[in-house]
């Protein structure tokens, strides 16, 4: 049940399969250079997941002869490395191929038009900026999401930083209840647009303007 109609010979196969075909891609892997997780792009991802299929079957499959293994990574790193010398002399095939940072943030304010754009949702981008201990987005001057899926979040100066949307999910209890655009203010404090995090005072007895999505919720600090 566990070794098929294989002989027990093929283990002592496997084993040498395995440790040389590991040498290999250590070697494959050392040639691509250093490069921090973070930093990779999808097309590293999708090297190194090439890079685990091609290393698994060498492993198992005895009609997969080593030579042909080691040629298929031989191939794949020299395609890597043309891919990262054609991104490093031209910005348009970089951008092309593995495009560019998006401006998501904008001093507190949302820009939706990119976030859609992108392949995040906005409760993804407040997630993640609840990662790096932002609390709402008046504290924001810039915000980029790298083309490796990454925030770059530059904040402004603690004199700067003023009332803004909260990072916090509008269904927490601490969350203070939303209003619809025409309804009256309840008392005077700051309101953000819960779209896009436009931040504006407003007086009791004031009517909510209109915004992307309609609902303001009042600034709070948890």
């Amino acid at each position: 049940m566990f070794l098929d109609s294989s002989p027990p010979a093929y283990l002592l196969e496997i084993i040498f399969r395995t440790v040389l075909t590991l040498i290999i891609a250590f070697i494959v892997v050392r040639l691509l250079g250093k490069r921090e997780v973070e930093q990779l792009t999808p097309f590293d991802f999708l090297f190194f997941i090439a890079l685990g299929s091609v290393v698994g079957n060498s492993m198992l499959m005895p009609d997969v002869g080593l030579l042909w293994s080691t040629f298929v990574l031989g191939t794949a790193l020299v395609v890597y490395r043309l891919q990262m010398f054609l991104s490093k002399k031209s910005e348009k095939y970089d951008n092309f191929t593995l495009g560019k940072p998006i401006k998501i943030i904008e001093n507190g304010i949302i820009n939706i038009d990119n976030l859609n754009h992108s392949n995040i949702t906005k409760n993804d981008l407040m997630l993640m900026l609840r990662n790096k201990s932002i609390e709402n987005l008046g504290e924001l001057k810039l915000v980029y999401l790298e083309r490796n899926g990454a925030l770059s979040v530059y904040k402004l100066d603690k004199d700067k930083q003023y009332p803004g949307l909260s990072t916090f999910p509008l269904e927490m209890s601490i969350h203070p209840e939303y209003h619809r655009a025409g309804e009256t203010v309840p008392r005077s404090a700051y309101y953000s647009c819960y779209e896009t995090g436009e931040t504006h005072e407003f007086k009791e007895g004031d009517a909510f303007p209109e915004c992307h999505g309609n609902l303001w919720v009042e600034f709070f600090e948890p």
